[in-house]
Parts: C-alpha cells; structure tokens; sequence
C-alpha cells in the first residue's frame, strides 16, 4: 500500500470509526436523532454527512496550518481564548461522559445479550482501551485501519440481508415519537447536534493526524471517503430500524437484536461488531481526556489514563440507553457553538 493510499485509509477509517460508536451501531443513536422524523430524519443525515465532509476538511487543514497537537488548540484558535476557555471544560467532562457510554454498552452487551456479568462487560474494555491508548497516536490509527473495514462490512451485510427480505414501501417513513426518546423538537436542531458532538469526538483524533499531513489532497480525500462510508452505513441501519418499527425502539440495541432474528452467525458476528464500534469511538475520548488532564495538570501519561478511565467505569454503571440520550444530547448543545465557528471559518479563514 502507498504512502498516499495509507494516510488517506488512515484519516478516513479515523472519522468514521470514531463515529461509529455503541450508540450508532447499535441503532439506538440514529433512532434518536434521525428515526424519529420519518422522511426528514433521511433528509437531516444527508445534510449531516455533507457537513462531515466539509468540515472534516477543515479540521485537517487548520490543524496543519497552526500545527496542533491536541484538540484544544483548534478549539482555542476556533473560538477564541475565553469562549474556549469555558467550551474545553465542558467539552472535556462530555467526552469524559461519552468514554462512560461506551462501557456502559459493552456492560449491557455482557449482562444482555452473553448473560455475563455487566462488570466483567466494563471491565475488558477497560483493559483494552488502557492498552492501545498507551500505544499512542499511531496504535490508535492503526487499530481504526483494522477495526473499521470489518465493522463496516459485517454492518452492511446484516442491514441488506434485512433490506432483501422485508417489502419496503414509503408509508414506513411515517414514523411516530410517541414510543422513541425524541431528543429534539425539529429535524434540522438534531441534525446539528448530531454532527456537533461527533465533529469534536473525531477532533481529539484528526487534528493530531492534520498536524502531520501537509498534502491537501490527501486530506481531502480522506474526509469525503470517511464521509460516505457513514452515509453509507447510517442509512442503511436507518433503513433497518424504520423496517421493525415499532417494535426495534424497544430494544436497547436494535439492530443486535435483528440481527439476533436472522441467523446465529450473524448475531456473533454483530456482538463483535457493537463491541468493536464502542472500542473505536472510546479510544478517541479516552484519548481527547488524557491528553488534556497531562496538559492542565501536568502528570504523566500513565497516571491521567488510569485517573480518567476509573472514574468513567464508575459512572458506567448508570446504564446505556439513559445515557445515549442524555449525554449525546447535552454534547451536542455545548458543541454547537464550535461546528458553526468552525463552518464560519471554511469559508473566511483567518
């Protein structure tokens, strides 16, 4: 594999397997934000993924321009010193929040679907994500490069064997929130926050690997296939869920359970591919909170890791579904602020 065709594969498995956490995989994060609004829900992921794409690009390219080695340094020079100042805090304690989902999922994913302990759930994920994040950025990368193909593929093939044998009509897109957590009141607003809180997700990720990626090319091709992969994937679980509505909102992690429906090889298959979906994004928070407890308080590596992920196993235990809506909904709202200066700043540089 080329240089070129190595870094674009790296920057684009990066952006959409950050993403691709617990709550999309598992369908309930796209039930939330997309589901719930029928046709526009459709609509709102396309105007979702444009925005990825273009604002993927930007991450990269600013982050190359002010050399940045962390996330917060893109914040600061987005926002500003005081605003960003205030957002880094909160954004901090929300990627801190979302770590806190993804062992919450692999404890549900234990306690449901294995019918082994929740903690013992929490606690192999802690231990691998303690290993790889003390790898550095280029085990992150490397490990995303892996993951994310895989995820991809096992997703895809159990959406379109669904898709293959259920008639499809346009009447399903009318879908009621009466029996779904509707996060907000209009399409557009969900849609925004969505994209909010993943951008700042996939930052803690992207502007280290922008900071060493000087060819525009590269940057930009790696942003618009990462992009289309999750247009790709999210619409096609999307599609799924509004097939075995209503009954697919009941289950915490609906497409596991169809999945569960078809076949045991595929319901394996998607026990790895939820826990591994929660792997990647938990590697980027995990990342994100320990590079930015080192940089304020000056500790080591090691000793920030272990102080981050132990509070965040002892959070997880408030539950998986409670949490995808509550945290990612809040992330979302803090974020705002950084997607439309970021938006802002693609068309008028500094």
């Amino acid at each position: 594999m080329s240089y070129h065709v190595l870094k674009i594969a790296k920057i684009a498995a990066i952006y959409a397997g950050t993403i691709m956490g617990a709550g999309f995989a598992s369908g309930q994060e796209l039930t939330q934000f997309f589901v719930v609004y029928g046709s526009m829900g459709l609509v709102g992921l396309l105007f979702t993924i444009i925005l990825f794409a273009w604002l993927g690009i930007t991450i990269l390219k600013i982050s190359y321009t002010i050399k940045a080695t962390s996330y917060h340094q893109l914040l600061y020079y987005a926002c500003g010193e005081k605003i960003g100042t205030v957002l880094d805090c909160i954004i901090t304690l929300s990627l801190f929040g979302v770590l806190t989902v993804m062992l919450a999922g692999n404890g549900t994913l234990f306690r449901d679907t294995l019918h082994l302990p929740y903690g013992l759930g929490i606690g192999i994920m802690t231990l691998i994500l303690l290993l790889t994040t003390l790898w550095g950025i280029n085990g992150i990368a490397t490990a995303n490069l892996i993951i994310t193909p895989l995820l991809a593929a096992i997703t895809s093939f159990v959406a379109m064997y669904s898709l293959s044998y259920h008639d499809w009509n346009f009447t399903m897109l009318h879908i009621s929130s009466a029996t779904i957590n509707i996060s907000t009141s209009h399409w557009l607003l969900s849609s925004l926050l969505y994209l909010s809180y993943n951008l700042v997700m996939s930052a803690t990720l992207l502007v280290p690997l922008g900071a060493r990626t000087p060819e525009p090319s590269i940057r930009i091709s790696g942003s618009i296939i990462g992009s289309l992969l999750l247009l790709l994937l999210a619409g096609l679980i999307i599609l799924v869920v509004m097939i075995h509505y209503p009954l697919s909102p009941e289950y915490e992690i609906p497409m596991l359970h169809i999945a569960g429906s078809q076949h045991i090889v595929h319901h394996a298959a998607y026990i790895f591919t939820f826990a591994a979906a929660m792997y990647t994004t938990g590697l980027a928070c995990l990342y994100g909170c320990t590079t930015k407890l080192t940089a304020v308080t000056g500790l080591s590596k090691t000793a920030a890791l272990l102080i981050v992920i132990t509070f965040s196993v002892l959070f997880s235990y408030i539950g998986f579904t409670s949490l995808v809506s509550i945290v990612f909904t809040l992330f979302g709202y803090v974020t705002l602020w950084f997607t439309l200066r970021l938006l802002y700043l693609s068309f008028f540089p500094k």
